[in-house]
């Protein structure tokens, strides 16, 4: 009794000391080298290990092997153990303490070890879940007794906790890894909007988070069910990924492959295996062509519209893409058939850009010329005869003149705003904005004193500078102080004033003209709009200077405004960032 209360009392202690060490840490890896090497100790075991479930149950994955023989354990994360497989299977199937005294009466012993002679698989379970299988193997120099027996059983029992705690942490740790990458790849993803470098990011994106050796990115044509190869990406060298890309342009006629056809039109994404038995011949022969031992199908659509099709496929081994890879893979294909779409309609706008372009440069040289030619003549007629003209006939020639210098004016503010819009903010230099003012200001002036108006300027002594187009803000200024000299009667007050406060330069025209009712105001910087108000009618303008003046404001990073009141005057401003030395 003394003997057995000596062992039990030995074996408690030795049970403490392995809590002990199991809970002081949540290193799954080293939890399981403590465990496998505990039962070792105890049971004299030659050969031992630690597999955990895979996340489907359906197998198990060696975490830690002792004394095994490398060359036969080939099990892995990406071939798993199956559970139809040995008395370690067994023991992970039938979830129950499997115990060989002699190895050669178990039809289900398969050899990893020589010389072994007993065995012993204990489940680690924790709430009914399988989580893992401790199994031992040994010799005739160790001992499988009923004592050993229990320890094990009572060791897989304790292990569990510790196992479960290991596993939630690398779970944790799993799941925050995988949303920093997917982070990163969206930031990669949409860091462009040109369709070139959204195809280039988006296959880099899609090859960092599923560790693929390469990427296939096709265009899809519902009208003839056709892929059309974009781009192939490989980023595993030849020396260690076989694979054989397709080149650019090349077709895939999906009738043929069916699983391609079906990933596009379901929106579903397919993981292919090239020894899998259901593989479509069409696929087969695309995947041996290529060398491709693994594909994961990533269909590209927003809302109905189909897209493409990203293929992230690997070469260097036939692979089982887990569901959470499926999952991160779904997230990422949402992220770029939206990035494909916007690059789509940049392009689609910029398009139009330049065909717009196109044609108010040709419509504008095709007019200049024969209006040129209406004014020149328009002008040695009136020279040849205006002797014989009345009253009526001088009305007549002031309204032509008046009809064509609308249409020139018109004219030359189309090609000035085209020229803005299409300028480059690369092109933007640093300029002293006080000294452009001084200059525009005593351009303006002679209109004012011919209207008999009085115009002033406040400005800081100090240099004032903008990072910006000097053609461009010349033109706005421009236009706002010849907007105050029009809409302001005789005698009337112009006050032009530049201003620096919190980092913004501010500058501003107040009139003391016509004014603008409130209703209208909204629209005032709207192309080809003019507010016309009572005493404005006989005013011309295009409508377009303005909307020029909002183009070049906020294409320099700032923002216009307006204050008016009907009969009371208008103040016409903007504010730019100012631009440190």
């Amino acid at each position: 009794m003394a003997e057995r209360l000596e062992e039990q009392l030995e074996e408690l202690m030795m049970l403490q000391r392995v809590d002990q060490e199991l809970n002081s840490t949540l290193n799954l890896e080293s939890v399981m080298m403590l465990t496998i090497d505990w039962a070792m100790r105890r049971t004299g075991a030659a050969a031992g290990m630690v597999c955990i479930s895979t996340q489907d149950n359906a197998g198990l994955i060696p975490l830690v092997t002792l004394g095994y023989d490398p060359d036969r354990m080939i099990y892995t994360a990406e071939n798993p153990f199956p559970l139809t497989l040995g008395v370690t299977g067994r023991c992970g199937r039938t979830r129950k303490l499997q115990v060989v005294q002699d190895i050669t009466t178990d039809p289900d012993y398969f050899t990893t070890v020589d010389n072994m002679r007993w065995m012993i698989a204990a489940p680690i379970e924790m709430r009914g879940r399988l989580l893992g299988v401790i199994s031992l193997e040994g010799d005739q120099d160790g001992e499988l007794n009923d004592a050993n027996v229990k320890f094990v059983k009572r060791l897989a029992s304790r292990s569990a906790i510790a196992l479960e705690n290991a596993r939630l942490y690398q779970e944790t740790e799993r799941r925050a890894n995988e949303m920093s990458a997917l982070y990163a790849a969206s930031r990669i993803i949409s860091s462009s909007i040109e369709r070139i470098d959204v195809i280039k990011n988006s296959s880099q994106a899609v090859a960092d988070v599923l560790s693929v050796s390469s990427t296939i990115f096709g265009e899809y044509r519902e009208d003839l069910n056709r892929l059309t190869m974009v781009a192939s990406t490989k980023f595993i060298p030849s020396s260690h990924a076989p694979d054989l890309l397709p080149a650019a342009n090349e077709l895939l006629e999906l009738n043929a492959i069916p699983e391609l056809a079906n990933s596009i039109k379901q929106n579903r994404i397919l993981a292919l295996s090239i020894n899998d038995p259901n593989l479509s011949e069409g696929i087969q022969q695309f995947m041996d062509d290529h060398f491709l031992k693994s594909m994961l199908l990533l269909p590209l659509a927003v809302q109905d519209q189909k897209l493409g099709l990203l293929m992230a496929v690997d070469g260097r081994r036939e692979r089982r893409f887990m569901r959470d890879e499926i999952l991160l893979a779904e997230s990422l294909a949402s992220q770029i058939a939206a990035a494909m779409r916007q690059a789509k309609l940049y392009e689609d706008v910029r398009e139009l850009e330049s065909l717009k372009s196109e044609m108010i440069r040709m419509a504008s040289h095709d007019l200049r010329n024969p209006l040129g030619n209406v004014m020149g003549y328009l002008e040695l007629l009136v020279s040849e005869i205006s002797y014989t003209f009345d009253q009526n006939h001088q009305d007549y020639v002031k309204q032509m003149r008046t009809s064509l210098n609308t249409i020139k004016s018109l004219i030359e503010d189309l090609l000035t705003l085209d020229k803005i819009e299409s300028e480059r903010q690369e092109s933007f230099t640093r300029i002293n904005l006080s000294t452009l003012l001084d200059d525009v200001f005593m351009s303006q002036q002679f209109q004012a004193i011919r209207n008999n108006q009085t115009m002033n300027l406040a400005k800081p002594i100090e240099a004032i500078y903008v990072q910006a187009s000097s053609t461009q803000l010349r033109q706005a200024l421009v236009n706002l102080i010849n907007n105050a000299i029009k809409y302001t009667p005789e005698n009337g007050l112009i006050q032009v004033r530049l201003t620096f406060d919190d980092n913004r330069v501010r500058f501003e025209v107040q009139d003391t003209g016509y004014g603008i009712s409130k209703e209208k105001q909204s629209r005032l910087f709207s192309r080809f709009y003019r507010a016309r108000e009572q005493h404005t009618e006989h005013i011309m303008g295009t409508g377009l200077g303005l909307s020029l003046v909002k183009t070049v404001v906020e294409r320099h990073g700032g923002e216009v405004w307006v204050k008016s009141a009907l009969g009371k005057g208008s103040t016409f401003g903007f504010w730019l960032p100012a631009k440190r030395d």
